[in-house]
């Protein structure tokens, strides 16, 4: 069988570590423990550099604005100064709140991206520390044991890895609050 391939490299490790509780849950029908790990499964450097790009955009954003600006003040000086002022100062309005947007959606994304890493590290090594801790009971299991005392260790072992894994999950809910504003647009063109 081959290894389980994650997103996260923590959790393709944490699989492989698995793989024998896996196998021993398969066979007494307890939950399998690296399904429950494909929840958490993240790419936090893609969506690191998906926030790089949106800071990119934030800083050519602020540059047109700069511009923009610049041609505004040009152009106040001349003809209906006052009607193109108005109208001016709201689309550089408009400028500096996508501006302000972008660089904060990029800078949720790094946080984002740092807080998913964190929780698919932190989960690999506690669902590997419950995994070794059963060790003998898996073995016992998989050389076709079935007491009660080592089918209980491998089955209660598998509930844990998947309520570690809701845990981690249920941290995540925070996030949600500040992803919500992102959901609208930033600016309304006029």
């Amino acid at each position: 069988m081959t290894s389980p391939v994650f997103e996260h490299p923590a959790l393709t490790s944490a699989a492989v570590q698995l793989a024998s509780l896996r196998t021993a849950a398969g066979r007494i029908g307890a939950p399998d423990p690296v399904a429950a790990l494909r929840h958490l499964d993240c790419s936090p450097s893609s969506i690191s550099a998906s926030a790089s790009a949106v800071d990119a955009g934030a800083l050519l954003v602020t540059s047109a604005s700069t511009e923009f600006r610049s041609g505004v003040d040009h152009g106040e000086s001349g003809g209906s100064a006052e009607t193109f002022g108005i109208w001016a100062d709201t689309v550089d309005g408009q400028y500096a709140t996508a501006a302000r947007a972008a660089a904060a959606t990029a800078s949720l994304g790094v946080r984002i991206a740092a807080q998913l890493d964190e929780l698919a590290i932190s989960a690999s090594a506690e669902v590997c520390a419950l995994a070794s801790a059963a060790e003998d009971a898996v073995s016992a299991v998989l050389a076709d044991d079935r007491s009660p005392e080592v089918v209980s260790t491998v089955s209660v072992t598998c509930a844990a890895v998947v309520r570690t894994v809701s845990a981690k999950i249920a941290l995540l809910s925070s996030l949600l609050a500040e992803l919500e504003p992102l959901t609208a647009p930033a600016v309304q063109l006029s």
